[in-house]
């Protein structure tokens, strides 16, 4: 899938979009010593400050090797729809500390795009794969995150030459309009809940500037 958004005009395109999602947010809770770590995307094109799986460190998401309450933000682009949901989520919750956020993004099977041949398990994900928001919150909300903010993203149909992305362009905010469920991509940024436990302003020296604590994952050269 990798291959996907780097060599084609429709992946450029929507990875220009989710790095802008991921980059905004990112940046509005960023503070000195923040461990984030990245798990796939290598397409996205963010701080060196986050730690990217497998770029820096060598581990699936299904099994992290990295310690309990030991990340502050972890960055999941299309994470999901690699692997087992339930158990990445549970990974997840396992590793990011008391209010801690995890970011995502996934693609609408309940979209225009669902009618596509894109999700053929090579280009994208195969559709059974792709889990419908409404799925998606429910198993979030057993695992134990609250989602903070969502956006929908991606209204054009599955075209594939830059002229026909042009020419479809204003989907875009018709579709933001009246039709936001039915993106191609949507992105969440979620909360770990905590019980009893309240954010802290994020300021300089927070938590000490505690480092990432890794466990046996390999560093890659």
């Amino acid at each position: 899938m990798d291959s996907w958004f780097e060599d084609t005009a429709m992946g450029r395109y929507v990875a220009k979009l989710e790095q802008d999602f991921f980059g905004r947010y990112l940046d509005s809770y960023r503070f000195s010593g923040m461990c984030a770590v990245q798990v796939g995307g290598p397409w996205l094109s963010l701080s060196e400050d986050v730690v990217c799986v497998p770029r820096d460190m060598s581990m699936s998401a299904e099994n992290m090797a990295l310690a309990d309450v030991s990340a502050d933000m972890l960055l999941f682009p299309h994470t999901l729809e690699g692997g087992v949901p339930s158990q990445i989520l549970s990974e997840a919750h396992r590793i990011l500390k008391p209010c801690g956020r995890l970011m995502l993004t996934g693609f609408n099977p309940y979209s225009l795009w669902g009618f596509s041949r894109w999700f053929d398990g090579e280009r994208l994900p195969e559709k059974r794969f792709c889990l419908p928001l409404p799925e998606l919150k429910r198993r979030l909300a057993d695992v134990g995150f609250d989602i903070e903010f969502g956006k929908f993203m991606v209204y054009l149909p599955p075209v594939s030459s830059l002229g026909q992305i042009r020419f479809w362009r204003f989907m875009e905010k018709a579709g933001d309009r009246w039709w936001p469920q039915c993106a191609a991509v949507y992105g969440l940024v979620l909360v770990k809940r905590a019980a009893g436990v309240t954010p802290l302003p994020a300021w300089d020296g927070y938590l000490g500037g505690k480092a990432l604590a890794a466990g046996a994952a390999r560093v890659a050269d």
